[in-house]
Parts: C-alpha cells; sequence; structure tokens
C-alpha cells in the first residue's frame, strides 16, 4: 500500500492537524532512511523549511528542505539523496547553504527569511542544527523585527486582493484566500518574531480559551478540505471550485437538506470557520503591531473625555461608555452605539467591545420591537458611514441578533450565474458600492451619482438594499417570501405607510430594471409603459435605478459594464421622458422634428418618420433621427449602406441600412462572429415600405481594431448579405462545461405583438448565428434582439413574428424543441 492510500484510509477518523502530521511523519520516515544511509565526509544536516518545516504537509504539497552545512565542500551527498527524492516521484524545493548563505538570503529575500523562521530538524548533525540556531534562527528571528513586520503585513494585505478581497468568495483559494491558512501562518510567523511563540497552544496567554478552541477548530477544518482537495484531484490544488465543491462536500459528510444542497451547506460551514480564523489572526496580528509600534500617549491625554451622548464619550480616540452595567439596564443601548460608531467613525475601546459581546443574547424580541432602537438603526442609515457601521454590526453578530431575518443570511451560499460572493457579502458589498456613489470619481458613474445626491430619502433605499435578498433563506426560489418577510419587519420599524409601500416596491421588483434592460426590448412603447406603470413616480423609477446599479455591481468586480449602464440609462430616460410626457404625443415629437430640421429635404424626412415603426420614434434622440436619415438617403444611389460609430469607450456601434430580405440578420452576425466581434446588443428597426435600418453594437472592436478594419468590416458584410455567403464556424464549438445548463423560455404575452424567445447557455462563437439561422430556416422574422454574453455564459432575447404575427401553440413547442437541440449540440 503506497503513503497516500495508507492516509486515505484515515481520512474519516483524523481532523485536519493529524492527518498533516502523519502525512508529515511518513514523509520524515522516508527522508531520514534515505539521509542516513549515504555516508558524507563532513557534518551535514538536513532541515525541513517552509509548509513541510511547519509540519503541514498535504499529498502533493512541495516538500521545501535545505541541507546546511558550515562549508560546502562536499556536495555528493546532497545530489544523491536528491536523485533518490526525485526517483521515487517526490516534488522537492531544496537549497544547500552555510550559514552566512543563509543570513545573506533571508536579508534579500522574504520569502526565504520567512521558510528559515520554519526551520525543523530532519536528519543528520545535532549538533550543526543547533549550531544553525543558535547562528542563523537567532539573526533572522529576532533582528530587524519592525521591517520584517511591515514586509509580512504589506504582503498580505496584497494577498487578499489578489485572491478577492473577501472571506466570503464563492470559489475561495484555501491556502491564499483572507480567512484561510496563509493568514494562519502569517499571524503565526508575528508571534514568533514579537511575542516568541511558536507553537499554536502557547497562544492561550494572547488570545481568550474559548477564541483558542474555536481557532484550533477552524485550522483544523480547513487542514482537511485542502487535504480533501489533493486526493479528489490527485495533484496540488488549493482552489475550492464550483466543480469541486459537491465531491469535497461529500466527502466531508455534507448531505443536501430540503432547500439547500450539500455543497451549499459545506461552503457555509467553510465561511464561518474562515471567518473565525480572520478574526482570530487580526488580534493576534494587531497585538504583535501593537507591542512593537505602540507609542505611549502622555498620561494627561488619556484622562481626555469628548463627550459624544448621555452614555458615551470619546477617549484616546476610541468610543467608550459611562457605565459598566448600561446595556444590561438598557439593551438597546447596543444599537444606540452603533449609531455613535456612523456618527464619529471612532473604533470601540476593548472594553465596549467586551460588553456588547457579553450582552449580545438581550437583544431579543422586545428589543426589536423597541421605537428607541429603530430610531437608532434609522439614523445609521442616514449616515456618512452605513456601509462601514452595518459591516461592523454583522460581523460582531449584533445585525443578526437585531434583524434575524438577515442573520439567516450569514455565510449563505445560493449557486447562481456570476455571483462571486455569499449572500450577505454580495448585500453588503451592494450597500457600499452605492455609497461610494455620493462621492464618486469616476466619470462614468457621475449621472449616478447625481440621482442619488438629489434623492430626498436615501435611507428608504438603504433599507430596501438591505433586505433584496432576504427571501433567499427560504431556498432558491426566493422572491414572493422575501416580500412576505419584509412586511414583517417594516411593522417593526413601524415605518410610514408611503415609505413602506416604496421599500415593498423596490425588494420586490430588484431585478425588474436589469431584466427589461438586459433582456428586453426597450424601444417598445408598450414595455415602457408597463415598467412606467409599475415605478408610478419619479423618486421610485430612480431608486431603482440605483438599487439596480448597486445589485449588479456586486455580483463580482467585472459584472458591471460600460455597455450594461448604456442599456440601463436608456431605459431610465426612456421612462422618465414617459413619466414626464414628453413621448407620450407621438405626432408632437415628430412635429418638433420637422420643425427644427434644416435641410431641403424636410418632406422626405416626414416620409422616413411616417414609414418607421412606433418604437424606433419613441427609442431614438432627434439629433440621432437626422443621422439615420442621412445614411437611408444615401440608398437611393445604392441598396446599401453602413456606418460605424463610437458610443462609449467600450461600445462601438455598426448601423446598417438597406432593404429587408430573408436571412438578413443571420448573415450579419454570421460575418461579424467570423471576425470575432462581440455582439452586446441588436436593434432591427424594419419600414413598412422594407426599409430596414439594424443597429449592432459591439464590445471588443476596439481591442480587436486595426488601420483599415473600419473598411474591411464594411465591405465584408455587404459581400455576405449579397452574395449569400454561408459561414462555417464549427471549429469554435469546442465543449464546455457549465455548472448552470440550459434554459430556454417563450413567453407569448408581454409583448402585444411578438413572440420572446429567450435562451440560456454556455456561449461560444457562432451560437448567435446558429439560433438566427434557426428562425430564418422556420420561416421567422426577427424583429430586435438583446445579446448578452458574460463570463462564458449567454443570456439571448429575441422578439420573433410569425408572417406578422406570434406564434401559435404548436409551432412556440416546435421552436423550444429545436433551440434546446440546437444548444445543447
Amino acid at each position: 500500500m503506497d503513503l497516500l492510500s495508507e492516509i486515505s484510509e484515515l481520512f474519516d477518523k483524523s481532523n485536519g492537524r493529524e492527518l498533516t502530521a502523519l502525512y508529515t511523519k511518513k514523509t520524515d520516515d522516508l527522508l531520514i532512511n534515505i539521509f542516513n544511509s549515504i555516508k558524507s565526509k563532513n557534518p551535514i544536516v538536513l532541515i525541513a523549511v517552509g509548509g513541510y518545516g511547519r509540519a503541514e504537509l498535504a499529498p502533493f504539497s512541495d516538500i521545501d528542505i535545505m541541507f546546511f552545512a558550515k562549508d560546502k565542500s562536499d556536495s555528493k551527498k546532497v545530489e544523491t539523496v536528491l536523485y533518490q527524492l526525485w526517483d521515487k516521484g517526490l516534488t522537492v524545493g531544496h537549497s544547500f547553504r552555510t550559514a552566512e548563505e543563509c543570513i545573506i538570503e533571508a536579508k534579500k529575500d522574504i520569502r526565504t527569511h520567512t521558510s528559515l523562521l520554519e526551520s525543523r530538524f530532519i536528519a543528520g548533525d545535532k549538533e550543526l542544527y543547533d549550531y544553525f540556531t543558535d547562528k542563523v534562527y537567532s539573526e533572522i528571528a529576532y533582528k530587524n523585527q519592525k521591517s520584517f513586520i511591515k514586509a509580512k503585513l504589506s504582503e498580505m494585505a496584497k494577498r487578499h486582493i489578489d485572491y478577492g478581497g473577501s472571506v466570503f468568495l464563492l470559489e475561495p483559494n484555501i491556502k491564499e484566500g483572507q480567512g484561510c491558512l496563509r493568514d494562519v501562518h502569517t499571524a503565526l510567523w508575528l508571534s514568533n518574531v514579537v511575542l516568541r511563540l511558536n507553537k499554536l497552544e502557547q497562544l492561550a496567554g494572547v488570545i481568550e480559551k474559548n477564541e483558542l478552541r474555536r481557532f484550533l477548530k477552524a485550522y483544523d477544518f480547513l487542514l482537511k478540505i485542502r487535504f480533501c482537495l489533493h486526493i479528489i484531484n490527485e495533484r496540488k490544488n488549493d482552489s475550492l471550485s464550483f466543480n469541486l465543491q459537491s465531491s469535497v462536500a461529500l466527502k466531508l459528510g455534507f448531505r443536501d437538506s430540503k432547500k439547500f444542497l450539500g455543497s451549499e451547506r459545506f461552503m457555509r460551514y467553510f465561511y464561518l470557520k474562515a471567518n473565525v480564523i480572520k478574526a482570530v489572526t487580526k488580534s493576534l496580528i494587531e497585538a504583535c503591531v501593537a507591542k512593537k509600534f505602540f507609542v505611549q500617549r502622555r498620561f494627561f491625554n488619556s484622562l481626555i473625555k469628548k463627550r459624544i451622548t448621555d452614555n458615551f464619550y470619546l477617549c484616546t480616540n476610541v468610543i467608550a461608555h459611562y457605565q459598566q452595567d448600561l446595556f444590561r439596564k438598557e439593551p438597546w443601548r447596543i444599537i444606540e452605539a452603533y449609531y455613535v460608531f456612523s456618527k464619529t467613525g471612532r473604533d470601540f475601546s476593548k472594553s465596549l467591545r467586551y460588553e456588547i459581546k457579553q450582552n449580545l443574547f438581550l437583544i431579543n424580541k422586545k428589543i426589536r420591537n423597541s421605537s428607541r432602537a429603530a430610531a437608532c438603526f434609522i439614523k445609521i442609515l442616514k449616515s456618512d458611514r452605513v456601509y462601514e457601521t452595518l459591516n461592523l454590526m454583522h460581523e460582531t453578530g449584533v445585525l443578526g441578533r437585531f434583524i434575524p431575518e438577515f442573520g439567516a443570511l450569514r455565510s449563505l451560499v445560493v449557486y447562481e450565474p456570476y455571483h462571486r460572493y455569499t449572500v450577505d457579502e454580495h448585500t453588503l458589498i451592494a450597500i457600499k458600492n452605492l455609497e461610494l456613489l455620493r462621492n464618486t470619481k469616476f466619470k462614468n458613474l457621475e449621472y449616478l451619482s447625481k440621482i442619488i445626491n438629489g434623492l430626498e430619502e436615501k435611507e428608504i433605499l438603504f433599507m430596501a438594499l438591505l433586505f433584496h435578498d432576504i427571501g433567499k433563506a427560504a431556498g432558491r426560489y426566493h422572491q414572493g417570501e422575501g416580500y412576505r418577510i419584509i412586511k414583517n419587519i417594516l411593522e417593526r420599524f413601524n415605518i410610514r405607510t408611503d415609505k413602506r409601500q416604496r421599500i415593498e416596491f423596490l425588494v420586490k421588483n430588484h431585478i425588474l430594471m436589469s431584466l427589461l434592460a438586459l433582456k428586453r426590448e426597450i424601444e417598445d412603447t408598450e414595455l415602457i409603459s408597463q415598467f412606467a406603470d409599475a415605478v408610478s413616480d419619479e423618486e421610485s423609477l430612480k431608486s431603482i435605478y440605483l438599487m439596480t446599479y448597486a445589485d449588479m455591481s456586486a455580483v463580482n468586480p467585472g459584472f458591471w459594464t460600460e455597455w450594461k449602464a448604456y442599456l440601463l440609462n436608456d431605459l431610465f430616460d426612456h421612462t422618465l421622458n414617459y413619466l414626464k410626457g414628453i413621448r407620450r404625443n407621438t405626432q408632437k415629437h415628430i412635429n418638433k422634428i420637422l420643425s427644427s430640421y434644416i435641410g431641403t429635404d424636410k418632406k422626405e424626412l416626414d416620409k422616413f418618420i411616417k414609414q418607421m415603426p412606433d418604437r424606433y420614434m419613441i427609442s431614438t434622440s432627434i439629433e440621432k433621427v437626422y443621422s439615420d436619415f442621412k445614411l437611408v438617403s444615401q440608398l437611393k444611389n445604392d441598396i446599401f449602406t453602413v456606418e460605424i460609430n463610437s458610443k462609449t469607450d467600450s461600445l462601438t456601434e455598426i448601423i446598417i441600412a438597406t432593404w429587408d430580405r430573408p436571412g438578413l440578420f443571420s448573415k450579419i452576425v454570421g460575418f461579424l462572429s467570423s471576425k470575432w466581434l462581440n455582439i452586446v446588443s441588436a436593434r432591427l428597426y424594419t419600414g413598412t415600405n422594407g426599409l430596414v435600418i439594424d443597429k449592432i453594437q459591439i464590445s471588443n472592436w476596439k481591442e480587436l481594431w486595426w488601420d483599415g478594419m473600419d473598411d474591411t468590416i464594411k465591405k465584408g458584410l455587404r459581400t455576405s448579405i449579397f452574395e449569400d455567403l454561408i459561414f462555417d464556424l464549427t471549429y469554435s464549438r469546442k465543449e464546455s462545461v457549465s455548472i448552470f445548463g440550459v434554459f430556454v423560455e417563450i413567453d407569448n404575452e408581454t409583448s402585444s405583438d411578438s413572440t420572446i424567445a429567450e435562451f440560456f447557455s454556455t456561449d461560444r462563437l457562432g451560437l448567435l448565428y446558429d439560433v438566427s439561422n434557426l428562425f430564418l430556416e422556420k420561416g421567422l422574422n426577427i424583429i430586435s434582439a438583446k445579446i448578452n454574453t458574460e463570463l462564458g455564459i449567454a443570456q439571448d432575447t429575441f422578439y420573433i413574428q410569425d408572417a406578422g404575427k406570434k406564434l401559435d401553440g404548436i409551432k412556440t413547442f416546435d421552436l423550444v424543441s429545436s433551440i434546446w437541440e440546437k444548444l445543447k449540440r
């Protein structure tokens, strides 16, 4: 039986530290036997360093060793040992150094410095190892401590950013992520250097006994997950990716429940443990930093107190409280303490933190219904530190006690496309992003900044955002449940009726605007009318717009894009105009276009306008009508004309004017796809006389652009349309895996004159061409299309007609089946 098989058999019976210790011991034995079997002329010692040095080996971890000697005159033994280790298939990181070389390398490279701190004797001359400890270890561990601490803290901060900046990532790196193993290592390195503690058990003198117990259990669990990942992958792997979570969960004993998958339950447990590690390592690191960098304040400074409220004051730049038994007498004052935090931005004193923690259980039903506690909470939502305060309340458990419906979201995993964070973390990031809009320095967000700064009751928006996903605790299909839950919360807060109605509307419809902007035809007058009726007033429209931005920007760091911003802003403008009454009278708008036109062909413009569909008029600015008319006028001398314009920094629009013909759109997207252009939106307008204006938006034009590309694309479009080219894009149809599968839906109700076909699938080049060709084969006409491709997933929506009408039941069923077959290939 090999070593891995032997350890695997003990997996279920052992915790993480036991597994790594046992695997390390087996590896030690192997190295000792090889090392001792080879003679050497001069004393030499084999030392474990790095992860191997701290006895934390997983099955496919690198084995880091150092050969140490007073001089390197005899290297034959080193070479022989290494060859035998390689022959056994081991991955070995190695070095051969003297004491002087160790010190020089440690000063040059912080990683070498760190790995030597974790040195451990394996085999060889014990006196020589003692010499290494006296000469090298003392030098690198106890000198220049401040520079070492700064370097490790800087390294830690960069690592957190590189690996997602949050404990609550849906695909965390178990070693390098925040709240994971490397944070434990960093805390131990600093504790070793500053506090001279080099064993976990010695930390009992620095952190509370219960905290140490929870910390060790969390550390055990993470080590076992890493061990599990290595066994399942049969290689080194520290990333807890979606495709592995079910296998890891099953191996660790997490099963499906009625509401959640075993993998979702496992990940939630992981976040609880990672959060413990984050909190305890933070305390350890703070203790080390304070010991080395704390500057004693003058005595009289410690006596200066600045009164904030009747119960709280500032002293030495932290918030403290006057009465030690304040919270036992009036538990609602715990919420007031966080209001003071939101008002001052200062941290709590250690005493105040301890008192809050000890009295957390007093936040009960009575306090949740307390008008004074509710008033303090509303003040927090009105403050300039909404995110900071809610995040601190959540970390300390206060938010979950005060609003248990939100507490049910803690570390909750629900698998959804594109989402990177747990439900609670997603919500808090959304609040953070919304708050940052107030003083944004990004020009592309200035329009949203103006909206939020002009909003009268921002606390209503923040409350709606806090509760927008609250129904997910009930399971995957949560919208209705969330709406029911919110009513109970608002009752407790005694929110005014009109405000309550707005919050309920925002929570119930928080995905409505993104759904319409990304998947529906914004130019559809009926859609604009329905959306305007739903929001009912300008304040609600602005609120749902801001909420949509906050929600989408918190999905993952790259989810909010310029083209999404463009589509949402387009929908916002159309609806705002509708609410103001600007576009309700179409003839009045046409008269305005004609009266302000300065050309001599006003009759031709009037004819052009009347031939175009209503949705063209309601969606097109006066300037764009003139521009389109100028383009269409060129058809007097040709049957095809095209214009290419930059709309934003990341979007380019191709406008094609020609006469309708079968398969026109399919040929256009086929050609553009063959040139690797990414289509993100298509607006198709067909006049009563057969005139077609197609507006195609491209997201990667500038990335692919070369001198002469515009002319090449224009000529290629003409050729592909009129020479009936067929595009073979099968070379791009590589097999790809998506845990979200394929989804097809036909909507025959939303639009009055078109059937809406929507599909959701793993993306590939040519997918849009294949689907549009399918419509052509079935004699269906594409009226417009919404193309949404992101992170390898396509979400496309088509407005289609059959002989100018909606599809009947039989054709609808046939179309669903055909699209499904096309997507599954």
